[in-house]
């Protein structure tokens, strides 16, 4: 079992990716937004400045944006493993927040079994920037 100091290592399926950051996440949230339920992701997040990503040789790392554009989700081009989502904007001028999420399904489970897990609700009715780049599903109030 991992303390909070010791470092967490994910990998796809194949392991042509891997994500490697400095301990085990606050906690893990399962966020049930239009496309993280799909994906059925774990999320830990993470400061992107303390993430260390590798992929072997010829491993391709794919990506899926929409919506307002502000993440990019991550995944492995020859087993399909959603790895990670990378902030795409610039961190805010105010010095707030800025986060990545770890996928931390792909995580050796026994590692994360005593981290506190969540269901967040709260971006289901977030609305976008625009509702023309909202997914069919959003239930946010424009």
């Amino acid at each position: 079992m991992a303390d909070e100091s010791t470092p967490i290592r994910a990998s796809c399926h194949c392991g042509a990716i891997t994500v490697t950051v400095p301990g085990l996440p606050e906690n893990i949230n399962h966020c049930q937004c239009s496309i993280c339920r799909r994906y059925g992701a774990a999320w830990g997040y993470y400061k992107p400045d303390e993430v260390k990503i590798e992929t072997k040789p010829d491993a391709v790392t794919k990506q899926y944006i929409w919506g307002d554009r502000d993440v990019s989700f991550n995944f492995c081009d020859s087993c399909g493993c959603v790895m990670y989502w990378w902030p795409l904007q610039p961190p805010p001028a105010d010095g707030g927040e800025y986060k990545m999420g770890l996928n931390t399904s792909n995580v050796n489970p026994e590692l994360l079994r005593f981290v506190d897990r969540r269901y967040q609700y709260s971006w289901v009715k977030q609305p976008l920037r625009s509702k023309e780049t909202a997914h069919e599903d959003d239930l946010a109030k424009y």
